[in-house]
């Protein structure tokens, strides 16, 4: 009897966690388009075995000027994207020179700010061959 219990409320807690996945991806998609309306975007993340995990989406208009950028930041499925306040008007290429001249430490801390820039910087500069 027990084990039925148990096998029960491990099936219940998998739905959760299917609910919950369902949930954040759907966000995820709202956030690109959202600011997708707003320029290219460049998306970029962080993952963490013991810290937060992060994904970071920057808009920028064909000359590198920053539109707007949100981040989804924390443990849980419950996080929300937010506003990433103070680089709208920035360039990426001057955003990403103020991440390169911080400590390696403070780099990791911006690794999915980093990635989501030279994303923005492979699609607003293509190799041509």
């Amino acid at each position: 009897m027990n084990t039925t219990k148990l096998f029960i409320f491990l099936f219940v807690l998998m739905i959760a966690q299917a609910l919950g996945t369902y949930l954040q991806v759907q966000q995820y998609k709202k956030a690109v388009r959202r600011l997708h309306k707003l320029g290219n975007i460049g998306i970029g993340s962080k993952k963490g075995k013991f810290t937060q995990g992060n994904i970071v989406i920057i808009a920028c208009n064909r000359d590198g000027v920053i539109t707007a950028g949100e981040i989804m930041e924390g443990f849980t499925i419950f996080n929300t994207f937010k506003e990433l306040s103070g680089i709208a008007g920035k360039t990426i290429y001057h955003l990403k020179a103020e991440y390169m001249n911080l400590s390696e430490k403070q780099q990791k801390k911006y690794k999915a700010h980093i990635q989501a820039l030279d994303a923005l910087y492979i699609r607003l500069n293509p190799v041509e061959e």
